[in-house]
């Protein structure tokens, strides 16, 4: 890469636009850049950063102010660099970011945003590459193959940073290295090796914690019947283990079963015996039940009798029942009528406006011809009542008419007001509107608001939102861990619940082992203990509730699930802990304030930029918008005019209507009234005197419907075996007796089936048979010894019984074990082996383990370049030196430090290696100036090769002596081999003397110039 030629204009010191033409100073091939201190040298280097990158080097680029103080405030600050590489050439030009002058109104200053423009020079022309920032960075990055901390070290040679990288231990060089020749990769490498072993070791614990789940599991299966030095010792293996304990368990669950048999053998027996003497003892207590209950129907009898008799006679009267009910209901029937018919007549008298229509009622009466009289007068004043009502309802829909154009008028009224209002608000809408209009006319015209890089930032916002998104990923992560942690320990607790409740169950099914074995006897089918097909007095449950078989068996496979679900949940944390050290290599353990903070100014900075590019589109829209308003609110005080004038004619015409029709009604309504409600009035008339007329006739009929009935019951009794209507209701029961004198019959019918059934019965023969035989009844003390020596058997039994099923209840569950045991071990010697294999991957590459000299892969490859930076630099030391010192790369350990980025000096004089702190200020110079030369040579070849044809070195020559000067400029001297060019920064004033071609830089009050003075060419 050479710079042919730099132009700076308002750019740090310099105010004017000063150039240089570097193509005049590679025919010197050595020039001095020298000037004043703070006239600019730096400035100039920093220059042709600015120009490649867009940014000036290290801590200068901090806080500093790119655009010069000195130049007019409208002068806009600009970099323009001519430079040639892979045999292109290019013209970079750019502007950094500035405060401009306001152009609205001549106050204040406006943003103006950085701008670049490339240019590549084709066929003797200049074509435009990009005008983007972004685009052409893109460009100048792919031409230049290096990044700027790469160009500051291989173009630009601060001695002051390479003399510290000279004498620094090996943990200070790393930095400058790791930037120099982009180590991120191997870093990579290194953890995501150092996250697969965590991984792999995470998986190994799950698995050797799966193995030893399934022996504790066995271990306190057989635990529960076996004592603690029957149990196998821990040294066994898996196999082994679980094998002794299976043999352990099968022999006892083989004893408790011959127990049980021959236990339930014996109470075979004396349930027999038993059953004899409970069924003697039953026979007698059933002669005597019988003896008992004849007793009672003999004394009961003459009361039954007398029941049956009352029954008869009530079944006979209940055929008078019926008409004597039908006269009853017909006198009150015909009383309420007649009640109901006067009352009605009297009310449609009172009416108001009976008396215009009607005459005075005759005396009440029920029936007969004044009933009728009643009638016919109610039913002559309705019908001239209802005359009169049509003639009002015809009248309605006049008045109705009337209603609505009083309506129409007071609507219209108030539309008139309504209009007037509208009027004057568009009216004062239309002064506000041209207003705003003017004033955003005038804005627009003084306000020029321009976008930012907003392709830049974008990208910034994007990288920080990509570190935030892992940080917050890390967070739920963990977050996730401590909730699979809670649920870990709940899974935990429950299946220590599980296993209590199961425990307790078959404790349970223990202590009532009889009463289970009873609960499933059925009559007629033998017993499974004694194979009797009678079970006369089966076995109840003691204390607690009888618990069975099923519920004893789920609650041992809740408790088995809930192990497994404790397993899952043990795996799913060693899962979440594994992607936590992952995250964690990836830097999720970035602060999450820092790394949101860093996500808020970067979004801040483009929401500025964005509200920036909007202001000039957001004022256009507004003047627009105003303009279309104006011009609505002008077509809208037309139309309000002409509605306002229309309405003002229609209310005229609508009042005279009114008037007319309320003269012509006025007459035809009474007094105070309206018609409606005079209609209203003749309606309730005329419906009263119609329900009072339909009432009367109402009343004629019940009195007839009274006659009708008594007729019908005095023909009844006449046929009847009862002298008159008092005696038949004195034979009719109530509905209580009744039912009380029927159960009473019905319960002696039922006790006489039951002593029949009884003197029938198989026990009381057998009790009779024993009774004529003179043998007494089983002795009841006997008895009772007998069963409760049964009982004590039977619960002896049902122990062992249920002894014998939990035991083989184990021996199976252990069977079980042993699949389970194989499949498990066979994954944990597979993790074994996996994580054996990664793990010491992982600590090779980290400097652990194996590793002798404890050196990481990052600074392996670190230590490869910074031994070929050592053989470059040694090249160029051994010429200043006269052959003295050369550098060489040291990868020794020093204790119990890591090694690989070491550096010492060998002196040829004395054949020692010492360290480089050890060299005086003159030779710490000419080995930094070496070493830098070195590392400019070695990051040129890992930047794919590119010729670096143009070389700056920064200060330091003021520390040589004369003959250390002469070598260190003979050593230069040999960088123009090729055509290089090489500009020395420094002070020296021997240095004005030896070098012609000088590039001279000089501070004033107005700002720095520059100069180029060119003498003979070296050599020359």
């Amino acid at each position: 890469m050479r710079i042919h030629r730099l132009e700076i204009q308002a750019f740090g010191p310099f105010a004017g636009r000063q150039q240089i033409d570097f193509d005049e100073l590679s025919a010197q091939g050595l020039f001095l850049l020298n000037g004043q201190t703070g006239a600019g040298k730096t400035s100039i280097l920093d220059a042709v950063c600015f120009a490649l990158y867009g940014s000036v080097p290290g801590a200068r680029q901090s806080g500093k102010r790119l655009r010069s103080d000195h130049a007019e405030a409208a002068t806009a600050p600009e970099v323009v660099c001519e430079f040639s590489a892979r045999g292109r050439r290019f013209e970079v030009t750019r502007s950094p970011q500035w405060d401009r002058p306001s152009a609205r109104s001549g106050k204040g200053t406006a943003v103006q945003q950085a701008q670049t423009l490339l240019r590549e020079r084709i066929g003797g022309a200049w074509v435009e590459k990009s005008a983007r920032n972004d685009e052409a960075a893109t460009e100048l990055s792919e031409v230049l193959g290096m990044s700027l901390d790469q160009f500051t070290k291989v173009v630009l040679l601060p001695q002051g940073e390479f003399a510290a990288f000279l004498r620094a231990d090996a943990k200070e060089r790393r930095p400058l290295l790791q930037r120099l020749f982009n180590t991120q990769r191997f870093e990579a490498v290194e953890q995501a090796l150092a996250a697969d072993a965590g991984v792999a070791k995470v998986e190994y614990d799950q698995a050797l914690a799966a193995v030893g789940l399934l022996l504790r599991a066995a271990r306190e299966e057989a635990g529960r019947h076996l004592a603690q030095d029957q149990l196998p010792d821990d040294s066994v293996d898996g196999a082994g283990l679980l094998g002794e304990l299976q043999e352990a368990v099968a022999a006892l669950a083989a004893d408790a079963a011959a127990r049980a048999a021959d236990g339930a053998e014996e109470l075979a027996r004396l349930r027999a015996e038993a059953a004899a003497q409970e069924r003697r003892i039953a026979d007698h207590a059933e002669l005597g039940t019988l003896e008992e209950l004849e007793d009672k129907r003999r004394t009961n009898e003459p009361v039954y009798r007398q029941l049956a008799e009352d029954l008869q006679a009530h079944r006979r009267a209940e055929l008078l029942a019926a008409p004597i009910r039908h006269r009853d209901q017909a006198a009150a029937a015909a009383g309420q009528a007649a009640g109901t018919a006067q009352r009605l007549a009297e009310a449609a008298a009172a009416h108001p406006l009976y008396g215009d229509y009607g005459t005075e009622l005759p005396a009440p009466a029920a029936a007969g011809e004044a009933a009728e009289r009643l009638a016919a007068v109610l039913a002559e004043a309705a019908d001239r009542a209802g005359t009169q009502l049509g003639r009002v309802q015809a009248l309605l829909p006049e008045e109705e008419r009337l209603q609505a154009l009083e309506a129409s008028e007071a609507e219209l009224e108030a539309g008139l007001l309504r209009l007037a209002t509208q009027m004057d608000r568009t009216a004062e809408d239309t002064a506000a509107c041209r207003d705003e209009a003017a004033r955003l006319q005038e804005d627009l015209q003084s306000r020029q608001a321009e976008a930012g890089d907003l392709p830049a930032l974008e990208r910034r916002v994007a990288e920080a939102e990509a570190v935030a998104g892992v940080v917050a990923e890390h967070t739920a992560c963990t977050t996730e861990l401590a909730a699979a942690a809670g649920a870990r320990d709940e899974a935990k607790a429950l299946q220590l619940d599980l296993k209590e409740r199961w425990l307790h169950l078959l404790q349970q099914r223990l202590d009532n082992a009889a009463a289970e074995l009873a609960s499933r006897l059925e009559a007629g089918a033998p017993c499974p203990v004694c194979g009797s097909e009678e079970h006369p007095a089966p076995a109840g449950a003691g204390a607690g509730r009888l618990v069975g078989e099923d519920e004893e068996t789920a609650a041992r496979q809740e408790h088995s699930e809930a192990e497994s679900r404790l397993a899952q949940a043990q795996q799913e944390c060693g899962r979440l802990e594994a992607r936590l050290a992952a995250l964690a290599a990836r830097g999720g353990e970035t602060p999450a304030a820092e790394a949101r903070a860093a996500v808020d100014r970067a979004g801040a900075e483009l929401d500025a930029a964005r509200q920036a590019a909007l202001e000039r589109g957001q004022l256009e829209s507004a003047a627009a918008a105003a303009a279309a308003r104006l011009e609505e609110l002008g077509r809208q005080a037309a139309a309000l005019d002409v509605d306002h004038a229309a309405a003002g004619t229609e209310l005229k015409a609508v009042r005279e209507q009114r008037g007319q029709l309320g003269n012509r009604l006025a007459a035809l309504a009474p007094t105070g009234s309206t018609l409606s409600a005079h209609a209203e009035a003749l309606s309730g008339l005329v419906a009263a005197l119609g329900e009072a007329v339909r009432a009367l006739d109402a009343s004629r009929h019940a009195a007839d419907a009274l006659e009708h009935s008594a007729d019908e019951l005095a023909g009844a009794i006449a046929g009847s075996a009862f002298d008159g209507e008092e005696q038949a209701r004195a034979a009719l029961l109530s509905a209580a007796d009744l039912a009380a004198a029927q159960l009473a019959v019905e319960e002696h019918t039922l006790l006489g089936q039951r002593v029949q059934l009884l003197r029938d019965s198989e026990p009381v023969r057998r009790a009779r048979a024993d009774r004529a035989a003179g043998q007494l009844p089983p002795d009841a003390d006997a008895a009772a010894a007998l069963r409760s020596r049964t009982e004590e058997l039977d619960e002896a039994v049902r122990d062992l019984q249920v002894r014998s099923g939990v035991l083989q209840a184990s021996d199976r569950q252990l069977q079980s074990y042993g699949p389970r045991l194989a499949e498990a071990t066979g994954v944990l010697d597979a993790a074994r082996e996996r994580f054996d294999r990664i793990q010491s991957v992982a600590e090779t590459v980290r400097g652990l383990g194996e590793n002798e000299r404890k050196m990481t892969l990052t600074t392996y490859v670190l230590a490869a370049r910074l031994e070929q930076i050592a053989a470059a630099a040694s090249e160029r030391l051994g010429t200043m030196t006269d052959g003295r010192y050369t550098l060489v790369h040291d990868d020794s350990k020093s204790g119990n430090k890591k090694s690989g980025l070491g550096l010492h000096v060998n002196d040829g004089w004395t054949g020692q290696r010492r360290d480089t702190a050890t060299l005086s200020g003159g030779e710490s110079f000419m080995a930094s100036l070496a070493l830098a030369l070195g590392l400019a040579d070695v990051v040129q070849a890992e930047a794919g090769g590119v010729d670096i044809e143009t070389l700056f070195v920064d200060e330091g020559f003021g520390s040589l002596d004369e003959q250390a000067l002469e070598q260190v400029m003979d050593a230069l001297e040999g960088l123009r081999d090729g055509g290089r060019v090489v500009g020395l920064v420094s002070h020296v004033p021997e240095m004005k003397l030896r070098i012609p071609a000088q590039l001279r830089v000089a501070k004033g009050r107005q700002g720095s110039s520059v100069e180029l003075v060119l003498g003979e060419p070296a050599g020359v």
